[in-house]
């Protein structure tokens, strides 16, 4: 997969959305204490990967290349 000058951004706020998963996870959701020992841990990837997910559909909105395809190469000269 070839990276582009835009990728990181986009990287970066999935990065980010996983961070805000965890912590809406940990700090707002007080059933996730309350739940079963197995579904406790369950919920807490889950909302990770939420977030994950959304952080990246956000990133690719805000950040994305205006075009279609990679960048013209410069002429030979």
């Amino acid at each position: 997969m070839k990276m582009y000058p835009d990728d990181w951004l986009v990287r970066l706020s999935g990065a980010v959305g996983s961070m805000v998963g965890g912590v809406i996870a940990l700090f707002v959701v007080k059933p996730l204490i309350e739940l079963p020992l197995w579904l406790g841990p369950f919920a807490f990837v889950a909302l990770i990967g939420v977030g994950s997910v959304l952080g990246n559909i956000l990133g690719g909105r805000l950040f994305g290349s205006s075009s279609v395809g990679p960048p013209d190469p410069p002429p030979r000269a």
